[in-house]
């Protein structure tokens, strides 16, 4: 679906036609779970995350101008709950659920090929998984990621170009 039938679909969402919102958030969920994933590294948790993402959409969504892309107004809200629960997690729990799996369990995903791009992805710095995340998933352009990110537009770039090298190289050697 194009931005502009999700402008539109937004615009009726605005005027209280709610039954909008199911189209609103397929055409949105990949790029909201995976910015929260990227940041809790809790599939379970970000599920829970991405509920409270749309529900505070809903609740804010008269506050949203058609001047602005949604995609990025609402990875912002998904971006801001997530650090949120991260840092109050952080104070809470001091047990790293990668290194105390057996505290934990497995978080992995059982697809073979969910579990490759979670590997590639892994062997990534956390600020280039989450720009090659917006960028690719969330299918945003790099001023937009900039902004979001509140980074340079030229340290953005050449951080994705850099990702994509690395990605590409660890895939070739495999």
């Amino acid at each position: 679906m194009a931005s502009e039938d999700l402008k539109g679909l937004i615009q009726k969402l605005q005027k209280g036609d709610i039954a909008v919102f199911d189209d609103i958030y397929y055409q949105t969920k990949n790029i909201v779970y995976y910015t929260i994933l990227g940041i809790l590294k809790d599939p379970s948790l970000s599920e829970d995350i991405m509920q409270d993402t749309y529900l505070k959409a809903l609740e804010k969504i008269h506050s949203y101008k058609p001047k602005a892309s949604f995609t990025a107004w609402i990875v912002t809200i998904a971006r801001n709950l997530a650090l949120n629960e991260y840092n109050k997690m952080k104070k809470e729990l001091k047990i790293d659920p990668q290194t105390d799996e057996y505290v934990f369990g497995t978080t992995k995903s059982n697809s073979e090929s969910e579990m490759i791009v979670e590997e590639l992805l892994d062997k990534l710095k956390d600020k280039e998984k989450e720009i090659v995340i917006l960028h690719v998933i969330g299918d945003l352009k790099h001023k937009e990621i900039a902004r979001l990110l509140d980074m340079p537009l030229g340290t953005v770039t050449w951080t994705y170009s850099e990702a994509i090298k690395k990605l590409k190289d660890e895939y070739e050697s495999r």
